[in-house]
């Protein structure tokens, strides 16, 4: 008796095992469709589309597709950001190990910049860190107390110090390094330098325009002295309005600013480049901003001129400049900054570094200055 229910169990026992084995695939598909969903950790599931926006891995709230889900890339950064800061806390498998399918290129490394100089410098680091985290389909971060997050309304998460991280240093700082465009994505980086260049930031630039706007409060302040000015001088909205931006304090008192290279034009350039509008354009009106406003009042006193009224930050002035049409710029970032931010026409002043100077040395004029900016 024992041995035929020992037989009847065994037969029972492969029947099973075959059943299981020859409908595993109907099984699998019934527990699949049963799993918990993804919201079980913050985020929605979706089903992608074959027209799906190939830019949506560029912004922290923006979405990352999978095979057949789409990540909140909030949730996986927050993730990612505390393996980052944390090491040993967290693995490659954070996320994968989940039962949903993620692709393994979904943990985006993370990039930040030392901020130095001033507001053209950084402006130049911001959008320098900018674009070459894009090309890396990095995440741009920046320090808590940068100066830009409290003027401008940038995106740029803030974070701890990084840990696995790599350094970039600058070698030359007014030209483009394309090294700069071939890190290693394994790893974090920070660069080092001012990176003082265009083409770091073509690829990106209509994002960049976006970043780069001033706060609610600068860019009020700034609209109503730029229509005060206006006012005084009684100037209509048919006029062409040409930006004027004047460099001259440590570029001309600064024996060793002056011995290294810098320089700053002279009045027949800004004379000249201003004759070039009048030519070209009717009714230009010529708004003056300069370190050195008495010397530009001095020499500049026709009507269709004016200068900003009052003492402002460096911000405000720049918010004020960037109302108008086109530019004429002499030397010096902040200059070139008030230039990009307008757009139209710009004319720059072309001996600018002193020919054979150190500062000439580490300088390329065709990747410091837009090639559609005009030498004079």
């Amino acid at each position: 008796m024992k041995k035929v229910l020992l037989l009847i169990l065994t037969s029972g026992a492969c029947i099973i095992v075959y059943s299981f084995i020859v409908y595993w695939d109907t099984i699998y598909g019934v527990i699949k469709v049963n799993l918990p969903k993804l919201d079980q950790f913050g985020s929605r599931e979706l089903t992608t589309t074959s027209n799906s926006n190939q830019g949506s891995l560029r912004s922290i709230d923006q979405s990352v597709t999978t095979e057949k889900t789409i990540v909140s890339t909030k949730l996986l950064n927050k993730l990612y950001l505390e393996k980052s800061l944390m090491p040993g806390n967290f693995t490659n498998s954070l996320v994968t190990s989940t039962h949903f399918p993620v692709r393994e290129n979904l943990a985006k490394n993370y990039i930040t910049i030392t901020f130095q100089g001033r507001l053209g410098n950084l402006l130049f680091e911001y959008a320098s860190l900018y674009g070459i985290a894009e090309h890396h389909n990095m995440i741009p971060v920046i320090e808590g107390g940068c100066h830009l997050k409290k003027v401008l309304k940038i995106s740029a998460t803030s974070g701890q110090k990084l840990a696995n991280v790599k350094r970039y240093n600058e070698v030359k700082g007014c030209t483009f390094e394309k090294e700069a465009f071939n890190l290693d994505r394994k790893y974090n980086w920070i660069l080092n330098g001012y990176f003082q260049s265009w083409k770091y930031f073509v690829d990106s630039s209509e994002h960049i325009r976006k970043e780069l706007k001033f706060k609610d409060s600068i860019q009020h302040e700034a609209t109503n002295q730029f229509h005060k000015i206006l006012n005084l001088k009684g100037i209509s909205n048919t006029s062409t309005y040409v930006a004027v931006h004047v460099r001259r304090g440590d570029m001309v008192h600064s024996s060793v600013m002056t011995k290294y290279g810098y320089t700053s034009a002279d009045k027949r350039y800004i004379d000249d480049a201003m004759t070039s509008f009048q030519l070209n354009f009717s009714n230009p009106f010529f708004i003056f901003s300069s370190d050195d406003i008495s010397w530009c009042k001095t020499h500049f006193t026709k009507e269709n001129t004016a200068f900003i009224l009052q003492k402002n930050s460096p911000e405000v002035d720049m918010a004020i400049m960037t109302n108008c049409n086109h530019s004429i710029i002499t030397t010096g970032s902040y200059g070139w900054w008030i230039a990009w931010l307008i757009g139209g026409k710009t004319i720059y002043y072309k001996n600018y570094p002193v020919k054979g100077s150190e500062l000439d040395k580490v300088f390329n004029s065709e990747t410091y200055r837009p090639p559609s900016w005009i030498a004079l």
